[in-house]
């Protein structure tokens, strides 16, 4: 039972189902002023145009292309946490999206 419960717990962290982990989708690859894995999201908002722009992106269901010349090796990450992005419901793609813009500021 506890083994149950703690797997269902991590499957949750992973699909973003906790209202506090809006975070873990981009989190582990990128910040907002400083590249990781994945570029600092001022990087990827600057590539994009706009914050409004980067989310008109990922709530569509355009395929990925790297706008971050310096990343695009790392599609292969990205295209999964995208795919699991849009699977969201809209009040996560909002916790998301409220996460992200605090984050460059």
């Amino acid at each position: 039972m506890k083994k149950a419960l703690m797997l269902a717990a991590a499957a949750a962290m992973m699909i973003g189902a906790t209202s506090a982990n809006a975070a873990p989708f981009c989190a582990s690859c990128h910040s907002g002023h400083k590249d990781k894995v994945g570029p600092a999201f001022e990087k990827v908002v600057a590539a994009y145009g706009s914050v409004d722009a980067v989310f008109e992106f990922l709530n569509s269901d355009k395929p990925l292309e790297p706008k971050v010349t310096a990343f695009a090796s790392k599609k292969g990450i990205m295209k999964g946490q995208l795919k699991k992005y849009r699977k969201l419901s809209d009040d996560k793609k909002a916790e998301v999206r409220a996460w992200f813009e605090e984050q460059i500021k």
